[in-house]
């Protein structure tokens, strides 16, 4: 079976180039640029009092036709998600910051493929979220600090919801979920600073420890609601999810 799969999604493999291209343009715009040897003195170091907000963005794309996927023959696949963070920080000490963020995440997939009794399906969903996200923050800087890395460790509450309708020949079937996550979870990253104040941040997936509850709905049947309790353990970094975002670091 001929297969025709596009993916978009801000990767390390996939955007590495762009953002180092991206980079390398605004630090040579005069914006940026330090002519007057003034770079040598900028201190871009996290000390106690200095506070940041940052915003970052995700991105996940994909479109399939007549693919062969594991328990189902893909006709035509749509999908569309993303995720917008917003958080802020205050250091107590030399590169240890508190922070409270929030983040919104939707997701949208339109799918028709065939089961394994061969029967054509068309499948659309939409789903929803909320975070927040109280964390700290240990940066490790290189050289003069206008590079460095941080590790994140943050308390993630996230309340969300999903509908689903599956349309089949006789019918169609209706699934709604809502859902409460707790997670616990460790998100490594790096800050390119422009000037003092202003800053490119990128960092990637999570891993920890999640705990979820969720309650399904099979059409409009609430007497009869499934509920699930899920807790995992994910020891390993995404790093096909990564977070691209612009900070602004001040002084109290």
């Amino acid at each position: 079976m001929i297969s025709n799969t596009q993916n978009t999604r801000l990767s390390l493999h996939g955007m590495g180039p762009w953002v180092l291209v991206l980079v390398f343009c605004i630090m040579s715009s005069p914006a940026f640029s330090q002519a007057d040897g003034s770079e040598a003195v900028d201190n871009y170091s996290i000390t106690p009092g200095r506070g940041y907000g940052v915003i970052t963005f995700s991105l996940d794309q994909r479109d399939a036709q007549n693919e062969n996927q594991l328990f189902r023959q893909v006709i035509d696949q749509n999908k569309f998600d993303y995720r917008i963070t917003g958080s802020g920080g205050y250091a107590l000490k030399n590169n240890f910051t508190v922070g409270l963020g929030f983040s919104y995440g939707r997701q949208r997939e339109d799918i028709t493929f065939l089961n394994e009794d061969k029967v054509e399906i068309t499948s659309r969903s939409v789903g929803q979220d909320v975070s927040f996200l109280p964390n700290i923050r240990k940066y490790v800087p290189l050289g003069a600090g206008r590079m460095q890395f941080f590790v994140q460790t943050d308390l993630r509450v996230t309340l969300g919801e999903s509908l689903q309708r599956d349309f089949l020949a006789s019918e169609v079937e209706k699934f709604e979920k809502d859902f409460v996550e707790l997670r616990l979870g460790i998100q490594p990253g790096v800050v390119l600073f422009f000037t003092r104040e202003w800053a490119f941040e990128a960092s990637v997936g999570v891993a920890g420890v999640s705990s979820r509850w969720t309650t399904e709905t099979f059409n409009d049947d609430e007497a009869n609601q499934t509920k699930i309790h899920q807790s995992s353990i994910d020891l390993k970094l995404n790093l096909l999810a990564l977070n691209l975002g612009v900070a602004y670091y001040f002084d109290f």
